[in-house]
């Protein structure tokens, strides 16, 4: 049997060859997943420093180290933390402020909700909620300002969407923006009725001429905020995100936050493009600390699939309009000219892609600028629907698909209705991707869905909704294994932000970034695991 011993050696003043070295703490009597390269299982770790300087089995550690806080886990089981790939961590903060329309099932719904957070919140000057979804609707079509005009006419009213691409408004809203029939936007939709009158529904670039007029929050408001998120992810043993495209002043206050202590959580934050963004990096560079790290751009090439927004081969199966295809973002030309001077000054590209056009598009701009088989990690945020046509390019310029299992999931009873039977086919297609590279990071896009890794991972393995109220398997064969799904959710996100030699997996040298849970995810059933998520939501809602 191989050893599973490893000792980060060092020079010792020891009067004895045998004398045991002192650490800060020992787990025994453990199962833990450590996630090297041999996905080695092991009983202990000694920890100095915040280090694990051995790992191996209760013997082998306990011959060599000890401690004065030994701790037995009785079976136990050890994790590397979990890290989310993708998500929105001032996103998650915003929406703790704002009412909670997650889950909404008619309009009726939402207006009682929305009451509700008004008399709680009658010093708010607008009022804002994220989570609707008109698929949940019985009609499942867009909501118009009419509903929102009947009970908020005096209030100015924005409710995104779930996914973030589109926001809902009442008349208020809209008059306060200067919005008329006339109005455009490069890369927005201003839904119009059949009076040419804007419908209350902003897609895309349009919700900024909604959304520049919200009053902002204080700073001490939105560190408040951010701390309270910053509870909720480690509620979930989320110890590291990687936040999907923030603003110059975001940056800058995580940074301090974090730097001062006052945030404990490890952030890896892709700038948004923009052109004060990219002047100030381009003269700065990359920002590499310990627990905050500035690496890449964020790019935005279409929207959602929910929105209809997402940028199509071939038009939308359930759209008025059968020309329609989605909304592009960017331009061909400028996507690769400023992809040229990401490689020149040594970013990563983390580019937002659902449909299977812009899918390959980024893909083939990413070719012409990449070398063969390089180690840029540039990515493709979501890789929601890419042509079988089109997946050679991930295997052959090592660009790593960074997805959320969670999506699929949400998305299955719907999506079909988008794009038809033969393009669903080619959605969600996690297997594929993985193959490619056999990395596949992997998130929530929280807020978007649940910050939960256990939902995540419920979705990865199983494909089912995690109540188990539909049992049918959404394209079985693009599962994941249990092992694929840890590591998408640990070392293959590590590896996406150029930290896998630090987090990730639990061994010799690295943070001890770790967590303890009292199931086995590598055994337990998809039953018990549905009862112990559909609990841990019922107490949080």
């Amino acid at each position: 049997m191989r050893t599973f011993f490893y000792i980060c050696f060092v020079v010792l003043a020891l009067s004895s060859c045998h004398q045991k070295i002192k650490v800060d703490f020992i787990l025994k009597d453990a199962t833990i997943y450590t996630l090297n390269n041999y996905n080695d299982i092991v009983q202990c770790m000694a920890v100095a420093n915040n280090s694990i300087v051995a790992i191996g089995n209760n013997e082998e550690v306990l011959s060599h180290y000890f401690s004065d806080s030994i701790i037995s886990l009785k079976g136990k089981f050890v994790y590397p933390a979990f890290i989310d790939a993708h998500a929105h961590f001032f996103g998650l903060a915003d929406f703790l402020g704002e009412c909670n329309l997650y889950g909404t099932k008619s309009i009726q719904e939402i207006i009682r909700k929305l009451k509700t957070f008004r008399k709680n919140n009658p010093d708010k000057k607008w009022l804002i909620g994220r989570g609707w979804d008109q698929n949940l609707f019985d009609n499942k079509q867009f909501p118009t300002k009419e509903a929102l005009d009947s009970v908020f006419a005096d209030i100015p009213v924005c409710l995104k969407r779930v996914d973030g691409h589109a926001v809902w408004t009442n008349s208020k809203a809209i008059e306060i923006a200067g919005i008329t029939t006339n109005t455009k936007v490069k890369g927005g939709t201003i839904l119009l009725n059949e009076h040419h009158q804007p419908t209350g529904i902003f897609i895309d670039n349009a919700m900024t001429l909604i959304e520049k007029h919200i009053p902002k929050k204080s700073k001490k408001e939105i560190i408040q905020l951010l701390k309270k998120a910053e509870a909720v992810c480690f509620h979930h043993n989320v110890h590291t995100i990687h936040d999907a495209g923030l603003e110059l002043w975001q940056i800058q206050l995580l940074d301090s936050l974090i730097e001062t202590g006052f945030l404990k959580i490890r952030i890896y934050a892709m700038a948004l493009l923009n052109e004060g963004n990219l002047n100030y990096f381009i003269q700065h560079a990359c920002i590499d600390k310990k627990n905050f790290k500035v690496k890449g751009f964020k790019i935005y090439a279409d929207g959602a699939l929910g929105s209809r927004g997402a940028l199509l081969k071939q038009t939308y199966n359930d759209w008025k309009d059968k020309t329609y295809r989605g909304l592009s973002l960017i331009s061909y030309d400028s996507l690769k000219k400023v992809l040229k001077i990401l490689y020149d000054k040594g970013f990563q590209a983390c580019t937002h892609a659902i449909g299977d056009s812009a899918n390959k598009l980024v893909l083939q701009a990413y070719s012409e600028i990449l070398p063969a088989q390089n180690n840029r990690r540039w990515r493709i945020e979501h890789a929601q629907i890419v042509d079988s046509q089109d997946i050679r390019y991930f295997q052959e310029y090592h660009i790593l698909p960074s997805v959320q299992p969670t999506h699929a999931v949400s998305d299955k009873n719907w999506a079909i209705e988008r794009i038809g039977n033969k393009r669903v086919h080619f959605a969600y297609c996690y297997q594929t991707l993985w193959q490619q590279n056999k990395i596949l990071p992997l998130g929530t896009d929280f807020p978007v869905e649940d910050v939960s890794p256990l939902k995540t991972f419920f979705a990865a393995v199983f494909r089912k909704d995690y109540d188990l109220k539909d049992t049918t398997t959404f394209q079985a064969q693009e599962k994941l294994n249990r092992l694929q799904t840890l590591k998408g959710m640990t070392l293959d996100a590590a590896y996406a932000g150029f930290m896998e030699n630090e987090i990730g997996s639990l061994e010799v040298g690295k943070t001890a970034d770790f967590i303890i849970l009292d199931f086995d995810l590598m055994n337990i059933s998809e039953k018990e695991l549905s009862e112990m998520i559909t609990k841990q939501h019922n107490e949080k809602h």
